[in-house]
């Protein structure tokens, strides 16, 4: 079921709520945050959400602000702080909605991944596990890796930006997002992530590289699951990526909870 809601200042956010396939005994729900110019119909969000209420959850995606979604854009640059401000209104929101528990399930991919890490280490008694899919994990980290690896698109980020289109739905990209992200740090607070978590990412991304990944899940003091998967991308854009993270998901969702 699709619900428009209002944020602080009046702007649309768009939520998507999905029930559980199998009845359950007890409530259970998961929060999904897609990345940045993302938006809660890709091919990796909308496999997790099936994998998700295959185990039973509530699944919650929504379009963050000034994404490819339905969500209010005004033609500006979405940072991982003003998505962090829309996951919030989001769970304000599911407050008062009759299947809302915590602590419950969060996961992101790419900047969303970097949005939910920002939530559970300031709010780990709300949180019952994370699913980190080619996450973030510091901002300086990915600022050189952007300009390490994708050189041309760091200039065109420096240079005005660049529009992705969605549906006549035009987003807006640029060094706002790189800006915004030196404040954060994911390593400063890791101690605080006691619940379980779990980390893929593919063996071809170069946003999410492997070593970043392997340094994070090696830092992590916690029940902990880490997963590459094999000819897969950033975005999980082939069946058999999607096949091979509802497998992961399941497996994880299974030993953990």
């Amino acid at each position: 079921m699709k619900h428009f809601i209002k944020n602080s200042k009046n702007e649309d956010i768009c939520v998507q709520i999905s029930e559980p396939i199998i009845n359950i005994s007890r409530s259970k729900m998961a929060i999904i945050c897609h990345g940045i110019t993302g938006y809660k119909e890709q091919d990796v969000i909308l496999q997790t959400v099936k994998t998700l209420n295959n185990c039973g959850y509530y699944v919650v995606t929504f379009d963050c602000r000034n994404s490819r979604g339905e969500s209010f854009n005004n033609h500006s640059c979405a940072t991982l702080s003003s998505m962090y401000d829309d996951i919030q209104t989001v769970i304000n929101w599911l407050k008062t909605k009759n299947f809302y528990i915590e602590p419950f399930l969060l996961a992101g991919h790419s900047l969303g991944g970097s949005v939910i890490l920002n939530f559970a280490e300031q709010n780990p008694n709300k949180v019952e596990g994370l699913i980190l899919l080619s996450s973030i994990f510091d901002g300086n980290e990915l600022s050189q890796n952007t300009q390490k690896n994708s050189p041309e698109f760091f200039q065109q980020l420096q240079n005005g930006g660049i529009i992705r289109r969605r549906n006549n739905i035009d987003c807006y990209l640029d060094s706002t997002y790189l800006q915004d992200l030196q404040n954060y740090n994911f390593y400063a607070n890791i101690q605080n992530l006691n619940m379980p978590v779990l980390i893929v990412t593919g063996d071809q991304d170069i946003a999410s590289a492997r070593e970043d990944n392997e340094r994070f899940y090696k830092c992590l003091n916690c029940k902990k699951e880490f997963y590459i998967l094999h000819n897969c991308s950033h975005v999980y854009d082939t069946l058999q990526n999607q096949s091979d993270l509802n497998d992961k998901i399941t497996k994880f969702i299974t030993y953990c909870f």
